[in-house]
C-alpha cells in the first residue's frame, strides 16, 4: 500500500561542435561522457555522447527518435533504444564512439524505450509489448558480438516501460505503466478507464514473480514510467497522469528498502503547474538525494530521501534528463535547448547551483545516462 505524503515547502556523424558558454563552479564539473537522444537541428535524431566539460566525442545517427540508453557494467557499451512504439536497439561502442550493430524487436513486440544490463554484463533486459496479446513482457537477451534473444519474461502488467536491476544483483524492478496500445493505433492509448499502473518486482535469474506494488485506486490514471535505484534499494519512480491535470496529483513516489511506499507533492502552489508530467528521475552515489524533472512544468527538484522532503524546486526551461553526479548529491539536468545544468545538495539539504554549459545544435531528450570515461574517445 502507497501513502502520500502532502509536503508545504557505423560512423561518427559530423554536426555541430560543443561550445562552453561558461565554467562549472570550480571542483563540479568532471570529465565523465553523458549520453542521450537528441534532435538537431534539422529534425534528425542522433544518439550524443557529450561530456561535463563542454566536448562532443562522438554522434551516432538515428533511425527514429530515440529514448533511454544503459551503459554496460564494464563501461564499453550503450544499449540505446527507440521510442515507444519503436522497433530498433542500437549497440554503441563506447570505446571508439561508433555504431556496433543495429538489432530489430522481434515480431509481434515493440520496444518501451527502455533496457538495463544484468550485473554481470550477459544479458540485457528489454522492456516490450506483446501487443496482440494486450500484454507486457521483458525481453531477456544473450551479450556477445551479437545480441541474440534467448529468453521472454511476462512483465505482470500491462506497458512495461522502465527497468532496473536492485542492489542484491539478483531482482529486477518494473516500472508498468498500465497503458494498452498497439502499433495499428501509434501512440493512441487504449485502456485510460480501466489503466492499472504497477512497480513489480521480479527474479533476474528467472523471471518469477516477487511482489507487486499497485496505487490508490483514485490515482490509477497516474502511469508509472520512470525509475532509479539508491545503493540501499531504495527505489524512486516517476509519473505521467493521464487524467485531468488540474487534479495536481503526486508526481514522484519511491520504496524504501523496508519495502514501504510514498508519494511526495511538490508546493501545493505549484503543483498544477507540472501539468502532470514527471520526464525522469534519478538517486544520488550517497542515496540521499533524488532528483526528478518536469518538462512540461519547466522545473526541476532534488528531494530528500528517505523522508520525501523538497529540497530544492527551481526553473529550469524543456527540463529533460537527470543524472547522478560523481560525487554524493551531485546532479546533471538536460534540456530542450541544448544545455546541462549542475545542482550539488549537502548533507545539510543547501544546493548549491552551478553555471550551465550550452551545446548548440542539439536539443535532448527525456533521459541521460552518465559514466566514468573508460577510454579516449576520439574528440571532435
Amino acid at each position: 500500500m502507497i501513502t502520500r505524503r502532502i509536503l508545504l515547502t557505423g560512423l561518427i556523424a559530423s554536426g555541430a561542435t560543443a561550445l562552453i558558454s561558461s565554467p562549472l563552479t570550480a571542483g563540479q564539473a568532471d570529465d565523465r561522457l553523458l549520453i542521450s537522444c537528441a534532435r538537431k537541428s534539422d529534425g534528425s535524431f542522433v544518439l550524443a555522447g557529450f561530456t561535463e566539460n563542454g566536448s562532443v566525442p562522438f554522434e551516432l545517427p538515428l533511425p527514429g527518435r530515440g529514448h533511454a540508453t544503459s551503459v554496460s557494467p564494464n563501461g564499453r557499451t550503450a544499449v540505446h533504444m527507440a521510442r515507444r512504439p519503436g522497433r530498433f536497439m542500437l549497440i554503441a561502442d563506447l570505446e571508439t564512439g561508433t555504431l556496433r550493430d543495429l538489432v530489430n524487436a522481434p515480431e509481434g513486440r515493440h520496444f518501451y524505450g527502455h533496457a538495463e544490463f544484468s550485473p554481470d554484463g550477459r544479458l540485457l533486459f528489454t522492456t516490450e509489448n506483446d501487443y496482440d496479446n494486450a500484454k507486457g513482457t521483458i525481453g531477456v537477451w544473450s551479450v556477445g558480438e551479437r545480441y541474440e534473444r534467448v529468453s521472454e519474461w511476462d512483465s505482470h502488467d500491462i506497458g512495461p516501460h522502465d527497468i532496473s536491476v536492485m542492489p542484491d544483483g539478483v531482482t529486477l524492478v518494473v516500472a508498468n505503466g498500465g497503458i494498452l496500445t498497439h502499433p495499428d493505433s501509434g501512440r493512441t492509448k487504449l485502456n485510460i478507464a480501466d489503466m492499472k499502473p504497477s512497480l513489480v518486482f521480479i527474479d533476474a535469474r528467472d523471471g518469477s514473480f516477487i511482489r507487486k506494488i499497485e496505487l490508490p485506486a483514485e490515482l490509477h490514471k497516474n502511469s508509472i514510467r520512470h525509475l532509479d535505484t539508491g545503493p540501499d534499494g531504495t527505489v524512486l519512480f516517476g509519473m505521467q497522469y493521464q487524467g485531468d491535470v488540474s487534479d495536481a496529483p503526486p508526481l514522484v513516489g519511491m520504496v524504501g528498502r523496508d519495502g514501504k511506499s510514498v508519494l511526495f507533492d511538490p508546493p501545493e502552489t505549484q503543483s498544477a503547474g507540472l501539468k502532470g508530467y514527471c520526464a525522469d528521475v534519478a538517486i544520488d552515489p550517497s542515496g540521499k538525494f533524488g532528483a526528478s524533472t518536469f518538462p512540461r512544468g519547466g522545473r526541476i527538484a532534488i528531494w530528500s530521501i528517505p523522508d520525501g522532503t523538497l529540497v530544492s524546486f527551481n526553473d529550469a526551461r524543456d527540463s529533460a534528463g537527470v543524472a547522478a553526479g560523481a560525487h554524493p548529491g551531485g546532479f546533471r539536468f538536460s534540456t530542450g535547448f541544448g544545455k546541462l545544468l549542475s545542482r550539488i545538495a549537502d548533507p545539510t539539504g543547501l544546493v548549491t547551483t552551478g553555471d550551465s554549459r550550452r551545446f548548440p545544435g542539439l536539443a535532448f531528450d527525456n533521459h541521460m545516462s552518465a559514466l566514468e570515461r573508460p577510454h579516449e574517445l576520439p574528440s571532435r
